[in-house]
């Protein structure tokens, strides 16, 4: 059975920056791929984690997500997930990041993981 956060979250939005080797703000579906892990970021000063995931039609993107301005997800390899963030193709491969609140007006626009049905949004201030 497709888990139907696929249905709800599909990647056509994903695949369409992906080939146009664009930013955009998207909101996706993905099977995690791989254990997270955690890393203090160089140029924020704060804990993020990383996890790879597969989308519906196999697109492999690195979810990165602050930990200091939104919970932890603790996600584990083929949990199906929902993610809204900033997309961003890179050297290393492409991510999802900003999937919290917005730490400056105009930066971007709020993201979330969503995982088992619980959404993990920005911490309050």
């Amino acid at each position: 059975m497709i888990d139907p956060l696929f249905a709800q979250y599909p990647d056509d939005a994903l695949l369409e920056a992906a080939a146009e080797n664009r930013k955009a703000d998207v909101i996706v579906a993905g099977t995690v791929a791989g254990e997270p892990t955690f890393f203090f970021g160089r140029s924020t000063h704060a804990w993020h984690e990383r996890f790879p995931i597969v989308t519906e039609h196999g697109m492999r993107v690195d979810v990165i997500d602050n930990v200091s301005l939104a919970p932890r997800v603790p996600v584990q390899p083929g949990d199906v997930i929902a993610v809204a963030g900033q997309f961003v193709p890179t050297r290393n491969g492409p991510i999802i990041h900003d999937t919290h609140h917005s730490p400056g007006p105009g930066w971007h626009r709020d993201g979330w993981v969503e995982w088992h049905g619980q959404r993990f949004e920005p911490i309050d201030d």
